[in-house]
């Protein structure tokens, strides 16, 4: 009797724990609810910072969704990067209220800040919600062709977002041969990161692309020019390739053997 009270009293504790905590993450969104839609700029920047620690540490910060939304539309950088990250979190959960923010988002893939385009076109692919692919393509194809290497770089990688949710949109759009098109940039980035969107591409079942003689030679010439994340993905993709010959087996030895005294061991294995 003296146990099953006991038991009983530790459950009833429970319940009102649980309560409690409730009431206090209540009253927690209901305050940053208030902050985000604050008449002053700072209020609402500190409240989505807020926003964004609470759904690090795994609060459930979803109910704020459209108060986050409301802020899209804001020039200060740090604030976009954070509440771009919100919606990618939460997208597959709240699919349609993503939609309310196309718009911001195919603004800001024309934005003049190269930075907010590469964000908003690297964010929609990232947000792998079906009903995005129709606004997505336009700004794409805008970004495959940036004048800036940096929006370049990351539009290459977003074309394997898109094929990996749609492939038939990826190929009818021209998507997947800029890609390829991409492996002859001026920029070793692009270069790079395009070669890394063709392997995810084929590693998802698909043939897309295939080593051949003049693409590594153009990649051998890449990882001399790339940031070690870059030489890790050359390398990568190299292990794949079979020499023609011995002559040519030793020419890619002989490009590759200062690759073995780098400071990265990442790079070095």
């Amino acid at each position: 009797m003296m146990n099953a009270a006991i038991q009983t009293r530790i459950a009833q504790l429970q319940i009102v724990k649980a309560k409690v905590l409730a009431a206090l993450r209540k009253g927690e969104n209901y305050e940053l609810k208030t902050e985000l839609n604050s008449e002053y700029k700072e209020r609402r920047k500190e409240a989505v910072r807020r926003v964004i620690a609470n759904m690090t540490v795994g609060k459930d910060v979803s109910g704020l969704f459209t108060d986050v939304l409301k802020n899209m539309h804001t020039d200060d950088l740090e604030s976009k990067k954070l509440i771009y990250l919100y919606l990618i979190n939460y997208a597959k959960t709240q699919p349609d209220l993503v939609i309310l923010a196309i718009n911001t988002f195919v603004k800001d893939a024309e934005d003049s800040n190269p930075l907010i385009r590469a964000l908003a076109i690297r964010t929609m692919g990232c947000l792998q919600v079906q009903e995005v692919l129709d606004y997505l393509c336009d700004p794409l194809r805008k970004c495959l062709s940036d004048s800036n290497p940096y929006v370049r770089k990351t539009a290459v990688l977003c074309v394997a977002k898109v094929y990996d949710l749609n492939r038939g949109i990826a190929d009818e759009n021209g998507f997947v041969e800029a890609v390829r098109n991409a492996l002859g940039d001026v920029n070793m980035m692009v270069v790079s990161n395009a070669m890394s969107a063709l392997a995810e591409m084929n590693s998802m079942g698909g043939d897309v692309w295939r080593l051949e003689p003049q693409i590594v030679s153009r990649l051998l010439t890449a990882v001399n020019e790339c940031v070690e994340w870059g030489q890790i993905a050359i390398l990568e993709a190299l292990i794949e390739y079979e020499p023609q010959d011995e002559k040519e087996a030793e020419n890619i030895c002989e490009r590759l053997l200062p690759r073995l005294q780098h400071a990265n061991g990442s790079v070095v294995l």
